[in-house]
């Protein structure tokens, strides 16, 4: 009878043990789909509230010629290639205070200032602008597995300002960027050149305030967003 309970006994705590390395595991993965913060008020079925942050800077980027290259190639290439690009994005922006928003098709979007703030001296203008030299040296040198001699070229808009973010939906939810902000910057990108980082009068503004940013003016263009810029 002793020899049964002491092996119920071991055979309980090994399966204790494998939950709670079976839900670190779980954990990871939900706070990188999640800020986690966000993710720890759904765990305990709350209500996550929209979010007002005065001062953030956003990135977008796309892959120049993407449409082309796609018809070049076949969808599991296209998968391959687009997952090798966001692994190498994704391990060069963990060196940096920014937070990835989300990836569609070969569009990468990433904030800093949320959902940690960091915007006293505007300091997120600093961590995406360097985050965005990094990749652009890093895309010089970037082979497409299919397309080893195709040269690859990212065009980057950045643009600083306020934003809402709050969590959309029940099922897979999402952690959403709200405002003009977001569509500044994405106008950025869709208006810049390419191996190029275009950035708004607002985001200069805030690298100035931090010192050691040398820009270039593009003179008056007109987007979307707003009649001119």
């Amino acid at each position: 009878m002793t020899i049964t309970i002491q092996n119920f006994a071991l055979g309980l705590s090994h399966k204790t043990r494998e939950l709670r390395r079976e839900k670190k595991r779980s954990d990871a993965l939900l706070y990188q789909m999640l800020p986690k913060s966000v993710a720890l008020q759904l765990k305990m079925s709350k209500r996550v509230t929209a979010e007002s942050f005065s001062s953030v800077t956003i990135y977008f980027s796309d892959i120049v010629g993407f449409t082309t290259i796609s018809a070049r190639s076949s969808p599991m290439e296209v998968v391959e290639f687009l997952n090798k690009l966001y692994f190498f994005f994704d391990s060069t922006i963990d060196r940096y205070d920014v937070y990835k928003v989300e990836t569609i098709g070969d569009a990468y979007m990433v904030a800093s200032g949320l959902p940690q703030r960091n915007g006293r001296c505007k300091r997120h203008s600093g961590e995406i602008a360097s985050m965005s030299l990094d990749l652009l040296d890093g895309i010089k040198v970037f082979k497409i597995p299919h397309l080893p001699d195709e040269t690859l070229k990212l065009r980057i808009g950045l643009h600083s300002g306020p934003v809402v973010t709050g969590v959309v939906g029940s099922k897979m939810p999402r952690y959403c960027l709200f405002g003009d902000t977001v569509n500044i910057a994405s106008s950025m990108e869709s208006n810049g050149h390419a191996m190029k980082i275009h950035i708004s009068k607002e985001c200069k503004s805030a690298l100035d305030s931090l010192g050691g940013w040398k820009t270039e003016s593009r003179g008056v263009n007109e987007i979307k967003v707003r009649s001119i810029m």
